[in-house]
């Protein structure tokens, strides 16, 4: 007597052992990374995806593959004991010439796990030196409880390519269907295309075994099985997988009718976001990511949907790597050594220290786990008691909302469920609930791995559904162990009543910090709001303040017309205008000197400026002939008595600003004062309250030293409080003066720090762009001896030299190559000397360059005689290339010009060289500015070309700078004049 075994043992051992979708797809990629794959994927196509009519599922690798052996003799094979026995392979074929690894599965069944994604299942498979191995099969049949394993045809099929699947497909099917029919009846109801024959329903002869109680399964089975098909796109991506392989090897696995689950990992719907992040959460940091070692295997899970491709993975941001150790705010790093100690190190902040801890439990040898390193990050929950700056604080912060949790790694594996958001599986969040004062630690706002492996920890095992480790002796050992460590470390140093204030002290010292930066940034705030509003008020003042000056100058010029005016008929209106002409000096917005103004709100000053500046040219004229006038007309006694009142008038303005600032000054300090005279108070009460309590009540010599401890302690506290908060504000009122405008120094401090920051920012891409220069002229000089070689091939052939198209061909190698040529000057600026260039060669050489532009925008060049004739003494590529540099800007600026001229022009007088143009004028505040590196105001510009400009002809004895003189800027466009370097510039 034997053990027989029903059918449904297996779809238990397999699907019924499966938690979720990601434990099935990780088992899959399980056995493709012990296949020693490096790549493993899994896709959907999606129903409408280039015309697809339905769903399918594919996961595949890159690995080993299998041959037919393998399939009959292995992957049929349950159980098999080759990666339980944890031996290692030999590095040869078997393991494509790759170091051996040690093997991530361990029961023989996770192949099983592709049951779970859907049904039916066409697998391809192929080895070094082997033919295409086929299978299919539907795991729904094993749901037929009275069906036995020895019942089931599982049809495979071996094939030299696969470029007749259609029809492979077709005999794999007919096949499997012969698991429907007794042997006597199959070729009558299964015909050559693997499809039903109709006929009447007694001439079906079903296997016994297929009772009332199955019929609904069969005919569910077979439904599905008729309707599997196999169009280009998935043929093609097939070929496509075994061809990129690197030793075109792998197994494929396409699954029809994949479950809801995976279909609606497609959708971006909000009731799907949090499977989508549960699924994305699961299958990230396949391989341990936090060592910085580069991974063995790279996974991705693309989604096909109408036409867009995406990787699911990377779709909620990218995972942890070990730089984001660096970002943590604690880093925990050591050893738990198997009987409940931990000797490592801790960073708090930026102080690192020792830290050991033994637990007290009894140490039992049957309660050993094994050596297990951790290595975690923590990130603080707010801005403020973070050491980061803000764009590190977010990018942290979205990563640990995101995929924040404690991880464990097998042998560099990822184990399931760990790392979840749903796995606190050492309580962290339950603890913190309770109090969170005295336990700190939030599993939400870690990141890091503890180090398994299947030496060091081989009590440390699976449960048989693959979601978490078997809740034995040794877990419940570490687990304990762990926790005691993480509530000892807490009240260590992160509890509100914490025994070291290391961790305390700075934390509030950057509360501290960050308060005050709040607070600053919040008057910034306060400021750019007054000052935009300002800008918006300003035309309606301006327009009322001109509306109502040049009425009063009409009313004052209709007055003095009159031959007997007197004074007291035109005294208001006088009074009036000077009221005005006061208040004129105060119309422009002033621009707050902490406050940096955007480009924009630059740009709409300096038109106001010149707005303002027009209307007191008109006027001013006007005022003038009126004050003559009246002069002429009023005796010298009422002259005398309106020049006091103007005089009186600026003295009442100033006073009252003045009176004004004081009273704002006599208010603040009023408040400091009371404030600080209140905190003392607080701080005197809180240090002498229990005086005569603790006096009265000390009985002996012990208990005035312990108290005398408890007072310094005291005392220290609140002196500290004192020097926190109420010293500074004294020493900071202490250094002003007002000889220094404080609010000007800090202004001029920030403005420096955010040019520091955007440029740094910056240069990072400059250098890219540098490297990417010099790669296309390399790959560029490739390219053109490429091309030129096979012209000349080409041409040499009778036959094709008679052909228009090459000669036309040839023509426009030839412009590329003549254009490719002016280049030419341009490069390796370092190696070239300096000679004596004509100004009239490099003229010439920009009529060449800008060709085209000069043709298609009609672009003018006034040349003067005496720059044909200045001869410059300079490196040959800078000179080029600052004035390609300039008259590239100067095409732009034109576009929209009625009139484009380009002006070159030397002034023997002075020494000086102008290029100017008929474009856009550079306001006056923007002369200097655009010289500075990354300033610009093209749109995708990188404001490189002034800046390198200037500092090229600097290095080389001239100077550059842009000017709006009348003298110089004949054509009011943009103007720029190279001249000596002077010596205060040196």
């Amino acid at each position: 007597m034997q053990f027989r075994t029903k059918a449904r043992a297996v779809d238990l051992l397999g699907k019924g052992q499966i938690a979720d979708l990601p434990t099935a797809i990780t088992e899959l990629w399980k056995n493709g990374y012990d296949a020693y794959a490096d790549n493993l994927k899994a896709e959907l196509f999606k129903k409408g995806y280039q015309g697809l009519e339905n769903d399918y599922f594919i996961i595949s690798d890159d690995g080993k593959g299998m041959s037919n052996s393998d399939i009959l003799d292995k992957w049929l094979v349950l159980g098999t004991d080759s990666k339980s026995r944890a031996e290692l392979d030999i590095e040869s074929e078997d393991t494509l010439w790759k170091q051996p690894r040690i093997k991530a599965g361990e029961k023989g069944i996770g192949r099983l796990s592709i049951a779970y994604v859907g049904n039916p299942m066409f697998m391809i498979s192929k080895k070094i030196g082997y033919n295409y191995e086929l299978v299919f099969f539907d795991w729904r049949l094993l749901e037929n409880f009275n069906l036995f394993i020895s019942d089931i045809v599982i049809p495979t099929k071996t094939v030299e390519n696969l470029e007749n699947l259609g029809d492979d497909l077709i005999f794999l099917k007919r096949e499997f269907l012969k698991n429907f029919t007794d042997e006597k009846y199959k070729n009558y109801y299964i015909n050559s295309n693997g499809e039903l024959d109709d006929i009447t329903s007694s001439d079906k002869a079903f296997v016994s075994k297929w009772d009332n109680q199955q019929l609904i399964l069969k005919d569910e089975i077979i439904e599905s099985v008729l309707q599997c098909d196999l169009n280009k796109i998935l043929i093609k991506n097939f070929i496509d997988h075994f061809e990129k392989a690197k030793y075109k090897t792998g197994t494929l696995f396409l699954t029809y009718n994949p479950i809801d689950q995976i279909l609606d990992l497609s959708e971006k719907d909000i009731d799907g976001l949090e499977d989508r992040k549960f699924v994305i959460s699961s299958l990230t940091g396949f391989t341990n990511p936090f060592k910085g070692e580069e991974s063995k295997v790279k996974n991705s899970f693309l989604i096909n949907i109408k036409d867009e491709t995406f990787d699911l993975l990377n779709s909620r941001g990218n995972f942890f790597t070990k730089d984001d150790f660096d970002l943590a705010d604690v880093y925990i790093k050591g050893i738990f050594d198997g009987y409940g100690s931990f000797n490592g190190k801790i960073r708090i902040y930026d102080e690192v220290i020792d830290y050991v801890y033994t637990s007290s439990r009894k140490k039992d040898k049957r309660s050993f786990y094994g050596e297990i390193p951790i290595e975690l990050g923590y990130s603080q929950g707010e801005e403020k008691s973070s050491s980061l700056t803000e764009s590190q604080f977010k990018s942290i912060k979205d990563k640990v909302e995101e995929f924040g949790g404690l991880y464990i790694f097998r042998d560099e594996f990822r184990v399931l469920p760990y790392g979840r958001e749903t796995a606190d599986f050492l309580r962290f969040e339950e603890r913190r609930s309770r109090r969170a004062g005295t336990y700190y630690f939030s599993y939400r706002r870690m990141y890091g791995y503890l180090d398994i492996t299947r030496d060091r920890n081989e009590f440390l095992k699976d449960k048989s559904s693959r979601e978490g480790l078997i809740n034995n002796a040794q877990y419940r050992a570490f687990t304990n162990d762990a926790i005691s460590f993480f509530v000892t470390l807490a009240q260590d140093y992160f509890a509100t009543e914490a025994k070291e204030s290391l961790f305390l002290n700075k934390k509030k010292q950057l509360n501290d910090e960050h308060e005050a930066l709040k607070a600053d940034k919040e008057r910034d705030r306060k400021e750019k709001i007054a000052f935009t509003k300002s800008l918006n008020e300003y035309p309606k003042k301006l327009e009322e303040h001109q509306s109502k000056y040049e009425n009063l100058l009409n009313e004052l010029d209709a007055k003095l017309d009159n031959l007997n005016v007197t004074y007291s008929e035109i005294e208001s209106i006088l009074d009036e205008l000077q009221i005005l002409d006061i208040e004129f000096k105060g119309i422009l917005p002033k621009v707050p000197k902490r406050y940096k103004p955007t480009e924009t709100q630059k740009e709409r000053l300096y038109k106001f400026e010149n707005r303002l500046n027009n209307y007191f040219e008109v006027v001013a004229p006007k005022r003038e002939l009126l004050n003559r006038k009246a002069q002429d007309k009023l005796e010298i006694r009422d002259l005398k008595i309106d020049f006091t009142k103007k005089y009186n008038s600026y003295i009442s303005s100033l006073e009252k600003e003045l009176n004004a600032n004081r009273q704002t000054l006599e208010s603040k300090a009023d408040s400091l004062l009371k404030e600080y005279k209140e905190r003392s108070r607080n701080l005197i009460k809180n240090l002498s309250e229990n005086k005569d309590e603790i006096v009265n009540n000390i009985i002996s010599k012990d208990q005035v030293s312990l108290h005398t401890d408890k007072i310094q302690d005291l005392y220290s506290s609140l002196l500290n409080q004192a020097q926190g908060t109420l010293f500074p504000l004294v020493e900071h009122i202490n250094r002003l003066s007002f000889d220094i405008d404080e609010e000007q120094v800090q202004g001029a401090y920030k403005a420096q720090y955010d040019q520091m920051k955007y440029q740094w920012e910056q240069t990072r891409d400059t250098a890219q762009l540098g490297i990417a220069v010099e790669i296309i002229d390399h790959e560029f000089n490739q390219l053109y001896a490429k091309i030129n070689n096979q012209i000349n091939v080409l041409n040499n052939n009778e036959i094709v030299s008679c052909i228009k198209e090459f000669n036309y061909l040839e023509k426009n190698f030839k412009q590329l190559e003549d254009k490719y040529a002016l280049l030419s000057p341009l490069y390796r600026i370092s190696g070239a000397v300096t000679k004596d260039i004509s100004c009239n060669v490099v003229f010439k050489y920009l009529l060449e360059f800008f060709e085209n532009q000069i043709e298609e925008y009609n672009i003018k060049f006034e040349v003067s005689d005496s720059f044909k004739n200045h001869i410059i003494k300079i490196k040959e590529p800078v000179i080029h290339t600052i004035f390609i540099n300039i008259i590239n800007n100067a095409v732009y600026w034109m576009r929209n010009k009625e009139e484009r001229i380009i002006k070159l022009d030397y002034l023997i007088d002075s020494n000086e060289i102008i290029i100017a143009n008929s474009g856009e004028k550079i306001p006056d505040y923007r002369l200097d500015k655009i010289f500075d590196l990354f300033y610009t105001q093209r749109p995708n510009g990188r404001g490189i070309g002034l800046y390198l400009s200037k500092q090229s002809l600097n290095e080389a004895g001239l100077d550059i700078y842009a000017t709006n003189n009348k003298k110089l800027n004949s054509l009011n466009g943009a103007c720029f004049v190279i001249n000596q370097l002077s010596s205060n510039n040196v």
